[in-house]
């Protein structure tokens, strides 16, 4: 399932015989079994992403491009087209005239060069989904208040408050809690994804940035516009959880800092789905969001331009550091990563959804175990305990790791990302609740092909919000606490935080690792 860098978004729900052998590898392996067949599962599933034909990136030694690398790469045959100086990174285009393996072997052999891989071609993470049905209003006479926090006010707002989303009397959680102390207010999350819904009453009264890293000229899109408004559903559905807005006048759900600053950064766009006969508009609605390695690299970049105090990065794909590939693609994450962090940026990554057992060396998820970045893996609903059957009811039950997530990653922490049985809405659920997007404002579901049509919520047309369940929202959630206690302690550094969070993590019976909660790390519990 997992190419090079696979950020994840699926449609599909596994059949209960599939979950079922999900939930036993993941009972079995959290043991500290060295099975080489665990790692050769790995090995055989890890597939070279789709690449841009003669498009590269040139890591060099030290952070450090030197002088004359322009005049270098014109030698070898190839035109920089862009250049991140601090990071000791370039990108350069080759002729369609020129070999791969010439190129590769001309750009290698440049002064100071460490690696040069491809500038890959990613796809968004894949998330198992569920539709929130339409909510509708009927005036009759005088209108009543618009409703708002519903979800939240209900049993669907357990991973929000899992994590310490709670408190300051606000209805829904318990009465007292970490928003008493803060909610996050000054605090700025960058949220590197698929752009958000500009016009989402849950985004737009924390956006404060809509960037986009895509360039349709370098990859179009008969699905998606380029534009930073999310026509995907990805970026607001994990915006929605980190940063959400809170109280009247806004939406249904409520984020883990509902005060923090929202920075989109959009790098994945939705591109169609290759199916035979079919039409673009049946394509781009089985599409999944994706974009260029080079553009999640320059996202992160600019998240650091634009002063983030949080990094959310819901991407999360296994590299075999043995391979060229793998280990270039590390090193590119580390210069990037390692960046922010120097910045005073938290940053914080998805563990990924393949089930792998990561605690041999040689395999990493990235950008989770690149340098500076705290791993988050996925936990579970207690009020619904994890179940195989797709129509079990949701019963009490212990947290526990959910069966997609990767695991045995050095360091990480665990945070609600979901698993099966699902509720009704409103209902108890393992799924979590989130805000999705309606595509572009003013437009009907459709490839925007004409001002009056976009993409919007993944494959539910325009669609205000979704239950789904994947790591892609650990990242988030956890991100927000990382919010939390920045704002209750402006002085401290990142590192300081992220000591914090690792410090104050819950150890939970039947969770392998503890789970991150802004209670105990602002010292309420």
């Amino acid at each position: 399932m997992p190419t090079e860098l696979r950020l994840a978004l699926r449609k599909i729900i596994p059949n209960p015989s599939r979950l079922r052998m999900w939930l036993c590898v993941s009972t079995i392996l959290v043991l500290p079994l060295t099975s080489s067949f665990v790692y050769s599962q790995i090995r055989d599933e890890i597939t070279p992403a789709p690449i841009m034909p003669h498009r590269y990136l040139v890591i060099y030694r030290n952070q450090t491009i030197p002088s004359d690398a322009e005049s270098h790469i014109r030698s070898a045959g190839a035109k920089l087209i862009s250049r991140s100086g601090h990071l000791g990174i370039v990108a350069v285009q080759t002729s369609p005239a020129e070999d791969d393996a010439t190129a590769l072997s001309k750009l290698r052999s440049q002064p100071n060069v460490a690696y040069v891989i491809h500038d890959q071609v990613i796809s968004a993470e894949r998330l198992h989904l569920k539709v929130a049905p339409a909510t509708f209003s009927v005036v009759i006479g005088k209108p009543n208040p618009a409703p708002y926090d519903t979800y939240y006010n209900s049993p669907q707002g357990w991973a929000v408050q899992q994590v310490g989303g709670y408190g300051d009397n606000v209805p829904g959680g318990p009465a007292h809690g970490p928003w008493d102390i803060t909610q996050g207010k000054g605090i700025r999350i960058a949220v590197i994804d698929s752009g958000v819904d500009e016009n989402h009453p849950d985004i737009a009264p924390n956006l404060a940035l809509n960037l986009s890293e895509v360039d349709q000229t370098v990859y179009p899109s008969p699905c998606d516009d380029g534009s930073p408004q999310d026509q995907s559903g990805h970026g607001t559905w994990t915006a929605s959880l980190a940063a959400g807005a809170l109280g009247p006048g806004t939406g249904l759900v409520v984020g883990v800092a509902p005060q923090a600053t929202i920075l989109n950064i959009k790098v994945l766009e939705r591109m169609p789905a290759l199916m035979n006969g079919a039409s673009i508009a049946d394509e781009c609605e089985a599409g999944q969001a994706s974009g260029l390695l080079s553009w999640v690299l320059q996202g992160i970049n600019d998240a650091i331009a634009n002063r983030a105090d949080i990094i959310s990065l819901s991407v999360g794909a296994v590299a075999d550091l043995t391979t060229g590939d793998g280990a270039g693609l590390k090193a590119a994450f580390d210069s990037v990563t390692y960046a922010a962090a120097q910045a005073n940026a938290v940053l914080v990554a998805a563990a990924g959804n393949d089930g792998f057992d990561l605690s041999n060396p040689r395999y990493v998820v990235l950008p989770a175990q690149s340098r500076g970045v705290l791993a988050i893996e996925a936990s579970t609903n207690p009020n619904c305990a994890q179940s195989a059957g797709q129509n079990d009811a949701c019963t009490p039950g212990p947290v526990t790791l959910a069966y997609y997530s990767n695991y045995n990653i050095p360091g990480a922490l665990a945070a609600p990302g979901g698993s099966y049985p699902e509720g009704a809405d409103t209902a108890a659920t393992g799924w979590v609740r989130g805000a999705c997007s309606s595509g572009l404002a003013g437009t009907i579901d459709g490839p925007p092909s004409d001002s009056a049509h976009s993409m919007g919520c993944f494959s539910f047309g325009h669609t205000a919000y979704v239950q789904a369940m994947g790591t892609s929202a650990s990242a988030p959630l956890a991100a927000g606490v990382a919010a939390l206690i920045r704002a209750a302690h402006p002085d401290w550094d990142a590192a300081t935080v992220v000591s914090a969070m690792q410090s104050s993590a819950v150890a939970v019976p039947g969770l392998p690792i503890p789970e991150v909660n802004a209670a105990t790390a602002l010292g309420l519990q």
